[in-house]
């Protein structure tokens, strides 16, 4: 059986807000984070050896990374052009400039002709030959308008016109290659989309909206033996029959607090035609924290916030504290000490909210089920408002006498 390692959602440069500067190296350490994690997927597939690296797109925050992190990324994925690994670099949404026109951040791998890089940035099939047999990988890299449509086609639709047109470009397009698959050689899927089964991430938040949901029934197909997805972050299998596995393995890395109760990882897979054999490896990046107070009842508020910090495994960790105080209590909050007891912590941010008020709870003898006239009513209503008591009296004697004017 062939082994390949499929990762995918690097996102090398984001996350720099999360992040400090190491003064060692000048770089932020959340970049340091991401290219060490990317390397434990690196150093497997080189350690196995693997006999393919699938990566399913989304390299970058964007098309055009800044030097540094672009020679940071090259630098990992070279080990594998030395080591003689096939790999295949999927260009993903936030691979291609914003008018959808190629894959900038990944091209220049084909440009400098990498040995064994193969860029998809189009749909079609790639013939992989390794020391262990040959691998068919079909690419279909992210979808926008104008791969399969022209701007006649789509004037005047709305979304999901547009998105019903897209279908039916692709679905052909997808068939002709489909066929022309090798029925005795394993095949591979390899996309960057968001399935209609799919359960969101963080790229909820990162331009998902911006594309196209394709159906599950146009990736179950009895050709392929895996499908191996790019896009979302969060990592699942859209098939549990596994006939074909459709996986995400999600982000390496987190990108920020939506992602913070998600495990991170990549996918080890051995296949040969037929079989296919897949796990989820976990990797162990830096975790987040979310310490939410809410403080407004509490006497001391300093020392319930002191507490929660407490119970909390903050140790070079990236936490953000949310407390609510009252106004007048704000003034008792010793931001010194709350820095004091976040130290610990890899980076912090701290965020009050101050209430106002708190909503009056509701008052039985009003509820829906009970009969009062008019006046009970708001007898039963002043007894529970302090601020009106002086006047109270006045206020019902009124009442009265415009009760009894309507009779």
């Amino acid at each position: 059986m062939l082994k390949v390692l499929h990762l995918s959602d690097i996102h090398m440069g984001s996350s720099f807000t999360h992040g400090k500067v190491n003064p060692e190296t000048g770089l932020n350490t959340r970049l340091e984070d991401f290219v060490r994690t990317l390397g434990q997927c690196i150093d497997r597939a080189i350690a196995e050896p693997v006999d393919l690296v699938l990566f399913g797109g989304d390299a970058f925050p964007d098309a055009t990374p800044p030097p540094f992190v672009q020679e940071s990324f090259a630098k990992q994925f070279r080990r594998l052009a030395d080591a003689n690994i096939p790999t295949v670099l999927l260009v993903g949404n936030h691979d291609q400039h914003s008018q959808g026109t190629g894959g900038a951040s990944l091209s220049i791998y084909r440009t400098l002709a990498v040995p064994g890089f193969i860029v998809g940035d189009t749909i079609a099939t790639h013939r992989i030959r390794t020391p262990n047999g040959d691998i068919q990988v079909l690419t279909l890299p992210w979808l926008t308008r104008s791969t399969l449509l022209t701007r006649p086609d789509t004037e005047g639709c709305s979304l999901a016109e547009v998105n019903h047109l897209l279908i039916e470009r692709l679905q052909p397009v997808l068939e002709a290659e489909i066929r022309r698959l090798d029925p005795d050689c394993p095949a591979i899927l390899l996309a960057h989309l968001m399935a209609d089964r799919a359960n969101f991430g963080a790229e909820r938040f990162l331009a998902v909206g911006k594309g196209f949901t394709i159906p599950i029934s146009c990736l179950i197909r009895p050709e392929f033996d895996y499908v191996a997805l790019g896009h979302v972050h969060k990592h699942q299998n859209l098939n549990p029959d596994n006939n074909p596995p459709i996986i995400y393995p999600g982000s390496i890395e987190r990108v920020d607090f939506s992602e913070e109760k998600e495990d991170k990882g990549y996918i080890w897979l051995e296949i040969a035609k037929g079989e296919v054999n897949w796990t989820f490896c976990s990797l162990p990046v830096r975790s987040f924290c979310t310490i939410n107070v809410d403080a407004f009842e509490e006497d001391d508020p300093q020392e319930a916030i002191l507490r929660a910090i407490a119970r909390k495994p903050i140790q070079d960790a990236v936490v953000r504290l949310i407390y609510k105080v009252r106004s007048n209590a704000l003034e008792r909050i010793d931001t010194a000490q709350l820095h004091e007891a976040l130290k610990e912590a890899h980076t912090y941010t701290i965020r009050p909210e101050i209430v106002t008020k708190i909503a009056r709870s509701r008052l039985p003898e009003l509820g829906a089920g009970n009969h009062l006239d008019p006046l009970e009513a708001l007898q039963a209503y002043l007894k529970n408002r302090e601020d009106l008591q002086d006047i109270s009296a006045e206020m019902v004697e009124a009442a009265r006498e415009l009760a009894g004017s309507e009779l």
